[in-house]
Parts: C-alpha cells; sequence; structure tokens
C-alpha cells in the first residue's frame, strides 16, 4: 500500500478514495497486531481504529512533518494503543485480585484464630460432661445473664461465677498448651 496516496486524499478532501486506503490500512494493521503481537481480533480492531483516526487528525493538524513515514508510525501508535489496552487489563485484573484476598496480616489472624479455635475445642472435648455442657450454654449463649444461667443449671448465681471463671482459666490454660506444642 502507498502511504502517500492516503496523504493525497486526505489533503485533497477526496473521501471515496480516503474511505477505499482506511479499509486497507485497517486490515494490515489489525493483521500486523494479530501476527506480531498476538491481539485478539476485538483488541486488534480498537487499536486499528485509534491507531487510524489519531493519525488522520495528526495529519489534518499539520502535526506530522514526514509523511513518508507514515506506515512506521501507523505501526507503532497500533502496536502502542495495544499495550496500553493489555497494560489497564491487567491492572483492571490486579486490583480485581486485591480486593478478593485479605492482606496477609488478615490471613495470618484468621490461622491463628483457627488455630486457637480448633485447640479450644479439643480441650472441651476434655473436660467433664456437666463442664462442657456449663461452658457450651455460654458459647451458645454469649448475652446471657449469670441469674437465666442458674436457673438453667439449677445452682446459684456465686456458683455460676465460680464454675464460669475456673473452666475459662482451665480452658485457657489447655489452649496454651496446646499452641505450644
Amino acid at each position: 500500500m502507498d502511504y502517500g496516496k492516503l496523504v493525497e486524499a486526505l489533503e485533497n478532501g477526496d473521501s471515496k478514495e480516503l474511505e477505499a486506503l482506511y479499509g486497507e490500512a485497517f486490515q494490515i494493521l489489525c493483521r500486523f497486531l494479530r501476527t506480531t503481537m498476538r491481539a485478539d481480533y476485538q483488541d486488534a480492531q480498537e487499536s486499528a481504529q485509534h491507531a487510524l483516526v489519531m493519525t488522520m487528525e495528526r495529519l489534518r493538524k499539520g502535526a506530522i512533518r514526514n509523511p513518508d513515514s507514515i506506515y512506521s508510525y501507523l505501526l507503532q501508535s497500533a502496536k502502542n494503543r495495544y499495550m496500553r489496552i493489555c497494560h489497564e487489563r491487567d491492572r483492571n485484573n490486579f486490583q480485581e485480585n486485591i480486593e478478593r484476598y485479605a492482606p496477609v496480616e488478615e490471613q495470618i489472624d484468621r490461622l491463628v484464630m483457627k488455630e486457637k479455635k480448633n485447640a479450644l475445642m479439643g480441650c472441651i472435648a476434655e473436660l467433664e460432661e456437666s463442664s462442657r455442657e456449663f461452658i457450651l450454654y455460654w458459647i451458645e449463649h454469649p448475652e446471657a445473664r449469670s441469674g437465666a444461667v442458674a436457673r438453667h443449671f439449677n445452682i446459684s448465681v456465686n456458683n455460676v461465677w465460680t464454675r464460669r471463671h475456673r473452666l475459662v482459666k482451665k480452658l485457657s490454660e489447655c489452649v496454651q498448651k496446646k499452641i505450644n506444642k
């Protein structure tokens, strides 16, 4: 293709010739992007379209000093546009991945909490049945008042606090031992 004819058609306002040359240049740019840059069809078309429109605009304004180098200018413009599309897509994918995953500190905190929870459940399983029922009731009903717990287990309020305190202390020591193994 003679790109000098494209410049002449643009300068002379020959829309029929410009349209034919534009279509030919568009196909050349698309093939270039698909073969050398491995662009998919849609990205190649978008990049070629952008390169041609921007080049035509610059030619109209007289911003391109050497019309003989229009071919290399078109190739470089199409390639740069395609690279920008890829960069934006990668940046967007990266943003999505960052939002999907928790920060490392959060992940570590979750692992530690999971380990503590597993250790706690192991320690609860080692308790006597009455103590296990008592502490599981507190875990399942954290908002329960001492009076309600006392009535549920048919014990005094003071006994509720004493048992709870002793079980929490015993479980805390057990969990620490299991974690520090």
